[in-house]
C-alpha cells in the first residue's frame, strides 16, 4: 500500500478485487437449498465505480439502482436490463422514460409513479412497499419505519389501493419490493419483513387475482466496523427461508425471491489511504491532521460511524490521537481517541472498511478535488478512477461577462 500511496498520491481509495468476488460468492452460496429461485441485485449506491460494477456483474448479479445516473452506470457495466430494478422514492419524468425505454423493472413508491410509468409507455410495474419494521440500525439508514419517506404503506390499505390503481390504469403488477434499512444485525427484522411481504402477496392473489413474478426482500446485511456482532449470510438467508417456503405453499405459485446486498459485498474490501500533514497537541487532545476529510469519507461525520484505523508500517498503541480531516468544520474528525503508534508527519493512515458508501458519497466541499480509486486484483494494482485536479473543479462553471 505504501507503493500505491507514493505512486498515485493521497487520499486514495484502494479496493481488494479478490475479496469483492469472494463476498459475492459467499452471499450467493448462503442461499443454496432456498425454497424458491433467487436473484441477487447488487445495491449500486454502495459503490458505483464501473470497474467494480463489472466485477460484480460477472458473478451473476443484477443491479438495484436509485437514480438515472445509477441506471446508466449499470447499463454501461453490462448488467442485463431484466435484472435491474429501479427503487427510488422520487423519480423525474425523464428518469422514468429512460427506465421504461431500457426495459428495466420500475417500482412505484407513490401514486404519481403509476401515472408516469403509464404515460411513458410502460406495461408492467412493481411496487415498493413499507412494511413498518424496526430494523434496529442508525435512524438515518432505517428505511421501513412508519414515518419513513420510503414505500407505499400497508396501513389503511395504501399499498393495496396503489396496486388496484395500476391495474385500473392498464398496467400489469410484476412484483413487490421492500428494503428495511442498512447495516442490520438483527435477523428478526428480516423475518418480520418477509412475513408481511408474503402475506401481502397472498392478499393480492386472493382479492385482485394478481400473481407476481418476483418478491424483492431487499438487503441491508451489516458488516463489522468495530467489535459488534454481525449476521452471517447464512443467518440472513435463514431469516426468511421458512417464511418464504410456507408463503409459497399458501400462494399456490412460486415467484422469484430477490435480494439486494450492497455493503456486505464491498465494505470490507475498501480502504482509504491518507497522509499525515502535521501532528498537533492542544491542552485537551492530540490531533493527527491528514490530507482528507469528510469530503472523502463522510460516514464518521454523518452517522457517527466507527472505522478502524492503523498507521501503515507501525505497530503498538503508545499514544492517543484524534484523526482530523482537512476541512473547515469542527465535525471533520475521521476517528476519535484512538490508541496508535507514535505518528509523524508523512505517515500513512489506513482507514478500513471504507469500500461501501465511501467514494459514492464523496464531494468537492471546500473545493477539494475527488480522490483517485485503485483496484488490486490478481497481483495487479490498477487505477479505476483518476484523481481530480483543481482545474476539474471549474469544468462546468461559467462567469458571464458584465457581472
Amino acid at each position: 500500500m505504501r507503493k500505491l500511496a507514493f505512486r498515485h498520491g493521497t487520499p486514495l481509495y484502494v479496493y481488494d478485487g479478490n475479496l469483492i468476488v469472494e463476498r459475492c460468492r459467499q452471499f450467493k452460496k448462503a442461499f443454496d437449498g432456498y425454497p424458491a429461485k433467487v436473484r441477487f441485485c447488487y445495491a449500486v449506491k454502495a459503490n458505483t465505480n464501473l470497474a467494480i460494477l463489472t466485477l460484480i456483474r460477472k458473478q451473476g448479479y443484477g443491479a438495484d439502482v436509485v437514480s438515472g445516473g445509477e441506471l446508466d452506470a449499470a447499463l454501461k457495466a453490462g448488467f442485463a436490463p431484466d435484472g435491474i430494478i429501479y427503487t427510488s422514492n422520487s423519480k423525474t419524468e425523464g428518469e422514468i422514460k429512460a427506465a421504461v425505454k431500457a426495459g428495466i423493472k420500475i417500482t412505484a413508491d407513490n401514486l404519481a409513479d403509476i401515472s408516469l410509468v403509464k404515460s411513458a409507455g410502460g406495461r408492467k410495474i412493481a411496487f415498493r412497499v413499507n412494511p413498518d419494521v424496526e430494523a434496529n440500525t442508525h435512524p438515518k439508514i432505517s428505511t421501513a419505519l412508519r414515518d419513513s419517506k420510503f414505500g407505499l404503506h400497508f396501513q389503511d390499505d395504501m399499498a393495496f389501493k396503489a396496486v388496484k390503481k395500476a391495474i385500473d390504469a392498464g398496467l400489469s403488477p410484476s412484483g413487490i419490493h421492500c428494503h428495511i434499512g442498512s447495516n442490520i444485525k438483527d435477523s428478526g427484522a428480516f423475518t418480520e419483513a418477509a412475513e408481511k411481504m408474503m402475506a401481502f402477496a397472498k392478499k393480492l392473489k386472493d382479492e385482485l387475482d394478481v400473481k407476481l413474478s418476483f418478491i424483492d426482500l431487499g438487503g441491508g446485511l451489516g458488516v463489522q466496523y468495530k467489535d459488534e456482532k454481525t449476521l452471517a449470510p447464512e443467518e440472513f438467508s435463514a431469516a426468511s427461508k421458512k417464511v418464504v417456503s410456507d408463503g409459497i405453499k399458501k400462494l399456490g405459485y412460486a415467484p422469484e425471491i430477490w435480494f439486494e446486498p450492497g455493503r456486505f459485498i464491498v465494505a470490507e474490501a475498501g480502504v482509504v489511504l491518507a497522509k499525515v500533514n502535521s501532528v498537533k497537541e492542544t491542552p485537551a487532545k492530540k490531533f493527527a491532521n491528514v490530507d482528507c476529510g469528510f469530503n472523502t469519507l463522510i460516514r464518521p461525520a454523518m452517522y457517527d460511524a466507527y472505522h478502524k484505523v492503523r498507521v501503515l508500517g507501525k505497530k503498538g498503541e503508545s499514544e492517543t490521537y484524534n484523526i482530523a480531516g482537512n476541512l473547515c468544520e469542527s465535525g471533520d474528525i475521521l476517528a476519535k481517541e484512538r490508541a496508535l503508534p507514535r505518528i509523524e508527519r508523512g505517515d500513512i493512515i489506513v482507514i478500513q472498511n471504507a469500500g461501501a458508501y465511501g467514494f459514492s458519497m464523496a464531494s468537492n466541499y471546500n473545493s477539494q478535488p475527488l480522490p483517485a480509486e485503485a483496484l488490486v486484483r490478481g497481483g495487479r494494482a490498477m487505477i479505476i478512477r483518476e484523481r481530480q485536479n483543481i482545474k476539474d473543479l471549474y469544468l462546468r462553471q461559467k462567469s458571464p461577462s458584465g457581472l
